[in-house]
């Protein structure tokens, strides 16, 4: 019984795609998806829509934190009459919503951005906005940053992204990067301190190769941060296969907002909160020092 409720809400998420293509946004189908879309944020960001800015295709937001009185991004988010064929052939979750978990990598970063002072910062799959990878380049004063994704519309729409917001010193730019399907291109081999990802752990085929890229990725001494809800064994079976490579930690309590939101969440929200699916945890990946 239980095996079949997981699977039930697993066909849910991934009908979310078919949706935005025939209805609209994910406010409008958010209705319809009990404990998968119905919850959409711990709202410790703020977005209002820019409408004097206005243009085919997308359509900007500005981003702030009442925590993090500093931000300030301005992030277009991709129309949602998006094509099929736009959406074809890689993994385009972030390209018709901002997930919960990706609210939370950019809220944590934002309360550690001393961390990534001088470091050189990859996101992975941050969809159309990679809200991290941007909130750091505004706020932190890394000296590079690559904000990426596997869709070649979402790594245009970064393009914008980073056209339109202001990083000072730090260098920001945007690529497509794809765990298990291309070779990494030379110039990212060990080139990075840190490597930041949200919710990317829920495809069975890709955990190997994506623990692999992390690895190519980090310098020696360097780590990876990924945050994802457990969503059944996904998250654990990936720290599984991280162990091999990695120094692994994993955190629940990481960050004492989140977590009394959470707290409360799961008192008074039950009827569209599900912990399992959107209370993401915290991974962090450490290569050893010693390895070239």
């Amino acid at each position: 019984m239980e095996l079949s409720k997981k699977k039930e809400t697993a066909r849910k998420r991934w009908k979310i795609l078919a949706q935005v293509l025939q209805q609209g946004t994910c406010a409008d189908i958010a209705e319809n998806n009990v404990s998968v879309r119905r919850f959409q944020t711990f709202g410790l960001l703020s977005t209002t829509v820019q409408t004097g800015k206005s243009e085919t295709g997308g359509t900007w937001h500005s981003y702030t934190c009442d925590r993090v009185p500093e931000l300030r991004m301005k992030i277009r988010h991709l129309d949602s009459a998006i094509s099929a064929e736009r959406l074809n052939g890689f993994n385009n979750t972030g390209n018709v919503c901002v997930w919960p978990s990706e609210e939370i990598l950019a809220f944590y970063c934002m309360q550690h951005v001393q961390d990534f002072k001088g470091q050189s910062v990859c996101e992975l799959g941050g969809g159309m906005t990679c809200l991290a990878g941007v909130a750091l380049g505004v706020c932190s004063e890394a000296s590079h940053i690559e904000i990426t994704d596997g869709n070649e519309e979402s790594v245009r729409n970064l393009q914008y992204i980073i056209d339109a917001n202001d990083f000072g010193k730090t260098s920001v730019a945007a690529r497509v990067v794809r765990w298990g399907e291309q070779k990494l291109e030379p110039e990212l081999c060990n080139a990075f301190d840190t490597v930041i990802c949200a919710d990317c752990l829920f495809f069975d085929s890709g955990r190997e190769s994506l623990a692999v890229l992390i690895y190519d990725l980090l310098k020696p001494g360097g780590k990876a941060l990924i945050f994802a809800p457990s969503r059944g064994k996904t998250f654990h079976a990936f720290a599984k296969i991280a162990q091999s490579m990695f120094t692994v930690s994993e955190e629940e309590k990481y960050d004492t907002d989140v977590w009394n939101i959470h707290t409360k969440l799961t008192e008074e929200a039950s009827d569209t909160y599900d912990e399992n699916l959107h209370y993401p945890l915290m991974l962090t990946l450490k290569r050893n020092i010693s390895e070239m």
